[in-house]
């Protein structure tokens, strides 16, 4: 009895212990459970209330008016015509057959025009019928596939869903009422609409529009999927220049993109120029819809946050020149097409820049075609020609460089050797002696062959009345060497590589890479071996115009934001400012010299800038022409060209023109000095005290 009763006692003192560990056990439970749900509350409760929040409601957007495009003096060269439209707003809670009876429910108030009706496909037409042939799709299936293939295909609905539309046959598509159409015109459209992405399914609409008004009186029936918004359509000034670009779909290939961005598919985008380069700044901020959700489905009627315009763009363009300088193309080409032997010649163009900013002022290409004259304006940014001895200002520059220009050398002609024929400058007999500045007066083929002479290792030795010349091999490493250093040499001044425009594309030129004839780099010389674009070319001139430094050239001035007035420009939000790309290696002497050379070209007695000579002379233009022989069964075919600026003594302007395939005229030059002309009559630069 007694070991009985001191073993029960122990089992009580055990049993106490093990419920007194089991109690605090649950307290500190409870006491966790607490500090947790408190650390939830008080800590982490705003974010827990924000996603309860989230799920409750869903938000599409719809774009807003894009920004507006100013030339340089405020004129509007893009702006928007407002309009109202009827938008469609997908959920993932819309089915075929619900999308369906939207379509049939909206097109008792609307019409789509014959543009839509065309974009009905065959595939639309077959859904359409499944959709409103069979009351179930199962029905659909039943009729079209057999039983084993609904079971092949009981896993792969899309597959089953494709074999059915392929076993539709035509002939139950026919027969359809002009109701029907409309109803698959509009089923096409909604079709086309991404989850919460609104799409427009019309535009162009008023308040006045009978369409517009019964879609308003009957929007409570579409339960949020159908919309009114204002939207807007752009529009551009007469005969808007290239480079504002246009609107249009956005591109396949950037579709995704886009879509990532919170646009629609159906949302028109810059899709050139301008317009796709500043997509960012003239987009603006969509107007948001935010809908109320039952079991993660939006609901009912929008709550509405209204978006804003975007903002707009100043450009750098004077549209005053743009129109004259397509006017004084279109008149050199007609007045080119006059002369005997030009008949091949068809068009021409220019650009105009500030050598100091790198401010586009205007940029004109015309061809004549069929008796009618196009805008090529573009070709002067992407297409490549022979420039000839415009380029003889950056030869020198580059010479000067290597230490290969001479003071005096006399112009007579080049032989080569082993009958490859010779070398030499426009005038019979040569142009007698020459300086770094008279070459450039005188356009001297000869002083150009004899600084890339020195620079290659080439022997030139007077031999009786002309020079009798001693190649290397084209694979001697001095004369690859020198080949290479005249082409990096060009590039200094922005030939033969992009100038860095703000366009979303521009032409380089042509690399004809290394000779298999030593002479060539003669040619190379006087630039009629690789090939440049009108805009490389007044970058080029530029960059000796400014003393050394190539600027980058750009169309944008400033963004702003959107005034007050719709006409005017608001609050400055950013500001392009200059942007040298590199500096030219070359003294301020040398410079200098080049730079005197170009002013003979166009102010000193028998200088090949004639026109300026005798008509110009106020306008203070230094320059350098260019005629490129550009086909060997017909010597006397070739490019004419032109860079300049003005004024010389502190340049303002500069531009470079180019007129293909002329036999005789001086269409360069009388471009140049006409716009010259036109842009001190706006500028007034050569007026007392300027």
């Amino acid at each position: 009895m007694t070991q009985k009763t001191v073993k029960n006692k122990g089992t009580k003192h055990n049993l106490s212990m093990r419920l007194n560990i089991l109690f605090l056990s649950v307290f500190i439970a409870f006491a966790g459970l607490i500090v947790r749900l408190g650390h939830v509350q008080i800590v982490d409760g705003e974010h827990y209330r924000n996603a309860v929040n989230a799920n409750k409601s869903q938000s599409a957007r719809i774009d807003s008016a894009r920004g507006k495009i100013f030339d340089t003096n405020g004129v509007t060269l893009a702006d928007n015509k407002a309009e109202l439209a009827i938008v469609y707003i997908r959920n993932a809670g819309i089915s075929a057959s619900k999308s369906v009876k939207i379509a049939q429910k909206l097109a008792q108030y609307i019409t789509l025009d014959n543009k839509a009706i065309k974009r009905v496909s065959n595939r639309d037409k077959k859904e359409y019928y499944i959709l409103t042939k069979f009351k179930k799709l199962s029905g659909a299936y039943d009729k079209y596939l057999s039983a084993s293939e609904q079971r092949k295909y009981a896993k792969s609905p899309n597959k089953a869903y494709k074999v059915l539309l392929s076993r539709i046959p035509d002939s139950v598509l026919t027969g359809y009422s002009a109701n029907d159409v409309q109803v698959m015109a509009i089923q096409h459209e909604l079709n086309q609409a991404s989850n919460l992405s609104p799409y427009i399914i019309k535009r162009g609409l008023n308040v006045h529009d009978k369409e517009y008004i019964n879609v308003v009186d009957h929007l409570n029936d579409f339960d949020g999927t159908i919309q009114t918004a204002n939207v807007s359509s752009r529009t551009y000034i007469k005969n808007k220049p290239f480079y504002v670009g246009k609107m249009g779909p956005i591109p396949e290939d950037k579709i995704n993109g886009y879509l990532a961005q919170g646009y629609s598919r159906n949302t028109e985008v810059g899709i050139s120029y301008v317009e796709d380069q500043y997509e960012s700044y003239l987009r603006g901020v969509p107007m948001t819809l935010t809908y109320e959700t039952n079991k993660g489905l939006p609901v009912g009627n929008p709550t509405i946050k209204s978006g804003t315009r975007g903002d707009d763009l100043q450009l750098t363009i004077d549209i005053r020149l743009q129109k004259k300088l397509d006017q004084v193309l279109e008149q050199n080409i007609l007045s080119a097409r006059s002369m005997a032997g030009n008949g091949q010649n068809n068009s021409a163009y220019a650009v105009m820049m500030n050598p100091k900013t790198g401010a586009i002022l205007a940029i004109g290409g015309k061809k004549y075609v069929n008796g009618k004259f196009v805008d090529v304006a573009s070709d002067a940014i992407t297409s490549q020609f022979e420039m000839g001895s415009a380029v003889k200002g950056a030869t020198e520059l580059i010479g000067f460089q290597h230490h290969a220009v001479p003071e005096h050398f006399y112009d007579m002609t080049i032989d080569y050797p082993g009958g490859l024929g010779s070398f030499s400058s426009w005038e019979p007999g040569g142009l007698g002696a020459q300086t770094p500045e008279t070459a450039l007066q005188f356009s001297s083929n000869v002083f150009m062959a004899s600084i890339v002479s020195k620079m290659a290792g080439i022997s030139l030795l007077p031999a009786g009345g002309h020079y009798s010349a001693k190649f290397p091999t084209v694979n001697d490493p001095r004369f690859i060497r020198a080949f290479n250093n005249l082409r990096n040499g060009y590039s200094q001044f922005g030939m033969g590589v992009k100038t860095g425009i703000d366009l979303p594309t521009e032409g380089t030129g042509f690399n004809g890479g290394m000779p298999d004839n030593p002479g060539l780099i003669h040619q190379f010389a006087i630039g009629q071996f690789d090939t440049y674009t009108p805009l490389e070319m007044v970058q080029y001139i530029s960059t000796i115009a400014n003393g050394g430094y190539r600027i980058q050239p750009h169309l944008l001035e400033s963004v702003h934001a959107p005034g007050s007035d719709s006409n005017t420009l608001g609050k400055m939000v950013y500001s392009l400012e200059p942007k040298v790309l590199n500096t030219i290696p070359n003294n301020k002497h040398d410079l200098a010299r080049v730079q005197h050379g170009l002013y003979l070209v166009t102010h000193g007695a028998r200088g090949t800038g004639g026109v300026f000579y005798s008509q110009g002379q106020k306008y203070k233009v230094a320059a350098k022409t260019g005629t490129a022989q550009i086909d060997r069964h017909n010597l006397n075919l070739y490019n004419e060209t032109l860079v300049s600026y003005a004024p010389y003594d502190n340049p303002q302007v500069a531009i470079s023109v180019v007129v293909p395939r002329v036999e005789i005229g001086h269409q360069n030059q009388q471009i140049a000095l006409e716009m010259y002309k036109e842009y001190d009559r706006l500028y007034h630069y050569t007026s007392p005290g300027n």
